[in-house]
């Protein structure tokens, strides 16, 4: 390595068969640039390598000079791809530096790089990722793509709409990569991609070659402490009006005593919104507090979705993540870009290096504090926030030797007063657990019948409320079963209400059977069921019901002997209130119960 009172420069080969050679340098300013481009060593190795990728890591990097950068560049290293994006602080080496621009150039020998790129406003970003989508797979074929590498000016539009309209030309190629962000300009930031410069934009750049092997890893540290939440109102999928009905970021007062006030950001960048997105946890990262209380997200939300607050562990920062970092280094990586958010940055202050300085022992690891970054494949690639995401690159076959490595002697450890907020987090994390296990237990009681195991009546009215909700609005039709054991009172006074209560839980498990999916039971009162039927006609719910009474004649009752039922049935209708409903119903079983009982009578 030449270190210069300036500048630093890193060269590192990864283990094994090099093919893919990666270096880093560490300027104070952009004047410092052109000796790279005379730089005899990096020059033959552009002579040797089909693709060069040239990547400007800094928070000021200056757009009027992008496009003569550009055409410098090329004159020296014809052909080669450049890229820039401004960050929320630079990782060089693995450590974190400000005020700096990290300069990162990967010399691919057989490998082959597209750089494609696009202004996107908000508004128009599942278009322009749809447009992107479709000239990589044109470009390079999506069965060829190994990986992309994807930054785009994520302040200003929604990341996630530009991932979904990518998502449908490319498989499962994997997406990684991140939103632009700045502490200098007035925290202005853009993208530079071929010699232009982007103030909403996107540019990618897609790796392909069979040499070429790419593997990824994230990991974000925070885990979910409050109760679960539902996200029951936005303005835009990055504004969050209400949680449960309450403005969003009352709950951010309430429970954390978070006001609205100069620090108000800052504070909530430790205590950011935890949901569940297909198998994982991601992180919705607060960045200011709107009108009537709302939240503004670095990325989307959907209305329904339960979140809750949560809290960054150290514990699970810096050391439970040694497995992913030697899982990469296992992988003997030639190259290696970390894309980190700037929350993890703000929380861990003076230990930010612990998480990610030990990736260097690998290979060169150069990246940039974001603001979201993006990761994933298929479905389920998505923006993220408050993760890091590790990326490492080897063209050429592993060693033999790659299996095991030896264990680290500077596995991070933290500082006392975090080894005690892990405990304490992990406390109330255990507390909170147990806490929903309570309620959860306490709602199964209060909506459940004791003796049967149905739903009891209170549930099965506020099941009935949500589809007479879905009828009105024209969202779907429902059907209903009212069913009525026949002579129960002959049962109980002839072999006693012990037989009676047997009789109802045997009832009871024979419904159940065909509970689930779109059907729902209960017992309505004394001996009398009703089933639910979503997405379902009066004649479909008949035919159900007629099973239901086939069923319920051949079944041994035992003591009580041979048991029958009257079934009413009858379909909700546009516009009709529900008293108008449960009379049909209620018309549609004693109809049966004067016909001679046993039998289904279907109330159009």
């Amino acid at each position: 390595m030449h270190i210069g009172r300036e500048f630093h420069k890193t060269v590192r080969f990864g283990g094994g068969l090099v093919i893919m050679f990666q270096t880093l340098f560490n300027f104070a300013g952009m004047e410092q640039f052109g000796a790279c481009l005379k730089d005899p060593e990096l020059l033959a190795h552009a002579r040797r390598s089909r693709s060069v990728l040239i990547q400007f890591f800094a928070s000021a990097l200056d757009p009027a000079v992008s496009e003569p950068l550009h055409a410098e560049i090329c004159r020296s290293f014809p052909g080669a791809i450049v890229t820039g994006i401004t960050t929320s602080g630079e990782i060089y080496e693995g450590q974190f530096v400000f005020h700096r621009t990290v300069v990162v150039f990967s010399f691919f020998e057989t490998s082959e790089l597209h750089l494609l790129s696009e202004p996107c406003r908000k508004g128009e970003e599942a278009e322009v990722g749809r447009r992107l989508g479709l000239a990589i797979a044109e470009r390079v074929g999506s069965s060829s793509v190994k990986g992309l590498l994807l930054y785009a000016t994520s302040q200003r539009m929604d990341g996630a709409e530009l991932l979904g309209g990518m998502r449908g030309s490319l498989g499962s190629v994997p997406v990684f990569g991140a939103g632009a962000a700045s502490y200098d300009n007035n925290g202005a930031s853009w993208v530079m991609a071929g010699g232009k410069t982007y103030w909403d934009g996107a540019a990618v750049v897609a790796f392909s070659g069979d040499e070429l092997e790419i593997k990824v890893r994230d990991y974000m540290g925070w885990e979910p402490l409050s109760r679960k939440m539902t996200v029951t109102e936005i303005g835009d999928p990055k504004w969050i009006k209400t949680l449960d009905g309450v403005p969003a970021a009352e709950v951010y007062e309430k429970y954390l005593g978070i006001r609205n006030d100069e620090n108000f950001f800052q504070h909530m960048l430790e205590f950011p919104l935890i949901l569940q997105r297909g198998d994982k946890l991601v992180a919705r990262v607060p960045v200011s507090r709107g009108e009537n209380d709302s939240l503004h997200v670095a990325a989307d939300v959907r209305v329904g979705e339960q979140v809750r607050l949560g809290y960054g562990t150290p514990h699970h920062i810096m050391i439970a993540p040694e497995d992913i970092r030697n899982d990469l280094g296992g992988f003997e990586p030639q190259g290696i870009m970390l894309f980190s958010c700037y929350c993890r940055q703000v929380y861990l202050q003076e230990a930010v290096n612990l998480e990610t300085k030990a990736f260097q022992q690998f290979a060169p690891a150069a990246g940039m504090y974001t603001y979201g970054e993006f990761y994933g494949q298929g479905e389920e690639v998505q923006m993220h926030n408050a993760s890091l995401v590790a990326v490492a690159m080897r063209e050429g076959r592993q060693t033999e030797s790659s299996a095991a490595l030896p264990e680290s002697s500077d596995r991070p450890t933290g500082t006392k007063q975090m080894e005690m907020t892990s405990r304490l987090a992990k406390f109330v994390g255990v507390v909170v657990g147990e806490l929903e296990q309570a309620n959860r237990e306490m709602q199964q009681l209060m909506q459940t019948d004791r003796l049967t195991g149905l739903h009891n009546r209170g549930k099965m009215e506020d099941l009935l409320s949500g589809a007479m909700q879905r009828a009105e609005s024209g969202e779907e039709a429902f059907a209903l079963i009212l069913l009525d054991l026949d002579r129960f009172k002959d049962i109980n006074d002839t072999h006693g209400h012990l037989s009676g209560d047997a009789v109802l839980r045997r009832t009871a498990q024979l419904l159940q059977g065909h509970a689930g999916g779109t059907v729902a039971a209960g017992r309505w009162g004394g001996e009398e069921f009703l089933i639910l039927i979503r997405a379902a006609d009066a004649q479909q719910a008949g035919r159900l019901a007629e099973q239901i009474r086939a069923e319920l004649e051949q079944t041994d009752f035992q003591e009580a002997g041979t048991v029958t039922a009257s079934f009413g049935v009858t379909a909700s209708a546009a516009g009709e209130p529900v008293r108008q409903l449960f009379k049909r119903v209620d018309d549609a079983l004693y109809a049966a119960k004067r016909g001679g009982r046993n039998r289904v009578v279907v109330a159009e």
